[in-house]
């Protein structure tokens, strides 16, 4: 088991546990090997809704933990998107792909850097404190 994606992954849900829109969540996934590790995650928010949040991540030795594969998938208590942020390449058309954003109109935007769950959380944050 690496101990820097150890670390990291519990960095995440200790971000969850500090989140003041998250009621629970259910570790589905988590499998950490020296040089890699996958985490799942289904986070129930205080409005009924839900956070689906996936990442594969990598350790190099010179970089530290490198994120390769991820999706953070925000539905409603209806069951209807909000938001999804993945890095499928399934819009190689849209700038900075394949990171991009789903949004609840249909429309797909291509994101600059990838989200970090610090930057989902917050977006979610700021949605429901309104």
């Amino acid at each position: 088991m690496n101990p820097e994606i150890a670390a990291y992954f519990n960095g995440i849900e200790q971000r969850l546990l500090e989140s003041h829109v998250v009621s629970g969540y259910t570790v589905v996934r988590r499998e950490i090997t020296p040089t890699s590790g996958k985490v799942r995650l289904r986070v129930r928010l205080t409005d009924g809704g839900l956070l689906e949040l996936f990442e594969y991540v990598v350790w190099e030795t010179k970089s530290g933990i490198i994120k390769r594969k991820y999706s953070y998938h925000w539905q409603g208590a209806d069951g209807a998107v909000v938001r999804r942020w993945d890095a499928v390449a399934h819009h190689p058309e849209l700038p900075y792909a394949p990171h991009h954003v789903h949004w609840p109109n249909g429309c797909v935007e291509g994101v600059a850097k990838p989200p970090s769950v610090e930057d989902v959380l917050t977006q979610i944050e700021g949605a429901l404190d309104k």
